[in-house]
């Protein structure tokens, strides 16, 4: 398996990163041949980053897309997976788009079923952790509001006081769905059932079908990241509101695109269903994680998505390790 084994110890800054990493490493930083990588994110703890993300490949002749994770300490060398969720064993076809966030001294893994199986629509789940190793899985999330509809990209955010959940709920285009309830177990309440008021400053990149969200708190500031269906531009907008109203979780604004330099990886989809990740308390930086493809043919019809990572002091200018 590409990049695998186990990851040795290594001199590391006073910032908790390994020395000068960033000039050691080159994307893609993660890679299979055998699979598509994508819906990724990723968190750090002690000095170490887990990546999650969607695994597609075929086993027994069938394709099928998996929740897997695996660990690192300088995103050259990487753990073997540390779990492969399909949720077979309770009828589904596969798992995946991972969403991470911590609460306390949790973790929650967010995620949804996969292959539109008939009479069976796609629903979401979240798991509970607090070492992103062992994980109570397969919770089922909102059940309430999703059963008998396709639910899919789940990402939640909790403000103190409730927790505030946004799907997309049917097939293409889809509807962002926002949800509110003072447990994640529920029940839940619909804050907005239509589209929430995306807003754009840059006119060159329309807003299109938003999927693959995450919710970020940036010095007090609600953030959060989605990417547009086609063409599978990842963006960053801004709260209209501080969040204390249910009905601020529906209206986003000041909406940016996030330009990464084109590599031999992505020239077909420069940067598709990624997270950024705030580390500036590592090195001044925001990392981002992300997906790049150069076809969408292999892997039925997915490509050859590869994980890649980028970072920006400001959010607005990105950087990727050195060619």
């Amino acid at each position: 398996m590409a990049f695998g084994g186990c990851v040795g110890r290594q001199a590391v800054s006073q910032s908790g990163l390994p020395t000068a990493f960033w000039s050691a490493i080159r994307n893609p930083v993660y890679a299979e041949p055998q699979w598509s990588t994508k819906d990724c994110c990723m968190i750090e703890k002690d000095g170490v980053f887990y990546l999650f993300f969607s695994a597609f490949y075929f086993t027994r002749g069938q394709g099928r897309s998996h929740v897997t994770g695996v660990w690192t300490r300088d995103f050259k060398t990487f753990s073997e997976p540390m779990f492969m969720w399909d949720g077979q064993e309770d009828g589904w076809i596969g798992m995946c788009s991972p969403d991470i966030v911590q609460l306390g001294d949790r973790y929650i893994l967010t995620y949804n079923s996969w292959g539109d199986k008939k009479d069976q629509p796609n629903q979401l789940f979240y798991a509970v952790s607090t070492d992103l190793k062992e994980w109570r899985r397969d919770i089922s999330l909102a059940h309430d509001l999703t059963a008998g509809k396709r639910a899919i990209d789940a990402a939640i955010a909790f403000d103190g006081q409730r927790y505030v959940l946004i799907y997309k709920e049917g097939r293409s285009p889809g509807i962002p769905r926002v949800a509110w309830s003072a447990s994640l177990d529920g029940p839940w309440a619909f804050v907005g059932d239509g589209h929430p008021k995306f807003t754009r400053l840059d006119k060159d990149f329309p807003a299109k079908t938003q999927e693959n969200y995450q919710f970020l708190n940036i010095d007090g500031q609600w953030r959060m990241v989605t990417t547009d269906y086609a063409p599978h531009l990842m963006h960053i907008y801004r709260m209209d509101g501080d969040g204390r109203e249910l009905t601020d979780w529906l209206r986003w604004t000041d909406g940016q695109p996030l330009h990464f330099p084109e590599e031999s990886f992505n020239t077909d989809h420069n940067a598709n269903a990624g997270a950024i990740a705030d580390w500036r308390h590592l090195d001044g930086y925001f990392y981002c994680l992300y997906a790049g493809r150069t076809e969408g043919i292999t892997h039925a019809r997915r490509g050859d998505n590869k994980l890649a990572i980028a970072r920006s002091r400001d959010l607005k200018t990105w950087y990727v390790p050195p060619f």
